[in-house]
This record gives C-alpha cells, structure tokens and sequence, in this order.
C-alpha cells in the first residue's frame, strides 16, 4: 500500500540532513546489520530525500497492469543502492520502462493524477490502522514497523502458522493483503 512517509517534502526533494552519529551515505549500524542479514549488501543511505507521490502513483500504475512488484523492487533499488532521486520524473521513467512498463500511459496518468486518490487513500488506510512509518507489516494479528531483524519476520510468521493451525479462520477477514 501506499505511504507518505515525509509529506512534507518539497515536489523537487530535499537534502536529507545526517542523524547525530551518522556518517553521510552510509546506514547506521542497526540498519546496516539489518540489512545484511535480509540479504540486502549494496544498501546506503541517500543524500536526497525525494517527494514520493509520483513513485507512489507509479507503483499503483503498475498494480493495475500486474508489475507493481516488479516496479516497487526496482525503484527500491534505484533509491536505496543507485542513490537516485526517485522523486525525479526521468528516474521514474528510466526505471519505469526498465521494468517493462510502457511509458506513455504512465505519463498520461502521472499528468492528471489519475491514481492520487488511491494513494492518499491507502495513506489514510494505514494511519487507521496505527502505523506511522514504513516499511510497515502485518503477519498474522501483529503489525510492526521499520527495518527489523529477519529473526523477528521468522518468529512472527511462526506465532502466525501456529495460530492458523489451531484455529483456520483466526485471521479470517482481519487484514488484506496486496
């Protein structure tokens, strides 16, 4: 689902200004050993903080034409490992297109914001539900945010099967999953 996590980001981005303690372009050392244990070796922060909307309108673009998976991954990596500005139009583009997507109905609905409605949408959906940061989750009857240690993913998951063993229906029309 969609979320802005900083609304208040200008249309053209902005510095991203370093933490007290982090050095710029590097992770700190808890989501640095996050990272590496989900696999993920190439990961740095990012000098800019984009405006993500347009990301966000992309990726519900592309649920619709079945690569929004595809799609997220890759502006992902284009963000968190190529450090691009992924609030910048060409980097939506460039990735967009990369990922099969034809660019010319993209365009279309990024111009008159066909999908903005489902973005603060789904903003407003996750609010409800108490989060406040991403990445967000829900396994089973637990939600959590932030980057966490894969131990925990396979704890929950764990607690989840459990539950479902014992009792089918335990999360039966609780949550949706996209």
């Amino acid at each position: 689902m969609a979320y802005l996590l900083r609304s208040d980001v200008p249309e053209e981005g902005m510095e991203r200004k370093p933490r007290p303690g982090e050095v710029p372009g590097q992770l700190s050392d808890n989501l640095r050993a996050n990272a590496l244990d989900a696999g993920l070796v190439n990961m740095k922060r990012p000098s800019r903080t984009p405006n993500s909307l347009k990301a966000l309108q992309s990726i519900v673009h592309a649920r619709e034409i079945g690569l929004s998976a595809e799609l997220r991954d890759a502006l992902y990596v284009a963000y968190w490992e190529d450090g691009k500005d992924i609030g910048q139009l060409g980097v939506v583009r460039e990735v967009a297109e990369a990922t099969g997507i034809e660019w010319a109905p993209l365009d279309e609905a990024l111009g008159n914001s066909r999908h903005m409605e489902t973005v603060l949408r789904e903003f407003q959906e996750g609010r409800d539900l108490g989060f406040n940061g991403i990445p967000a989750f829900v396994i089973g009857n637990m939600k959590f945010t932030g980057a966490q240690p894969m131990e925990l993913f396979r704890q929950v998951a764990e607690r989840a099967e459990a539950m479902l063993e014992a009792d089918p229906q335990a999360f039966a029309g609780e949550w949706r999953v996209r």
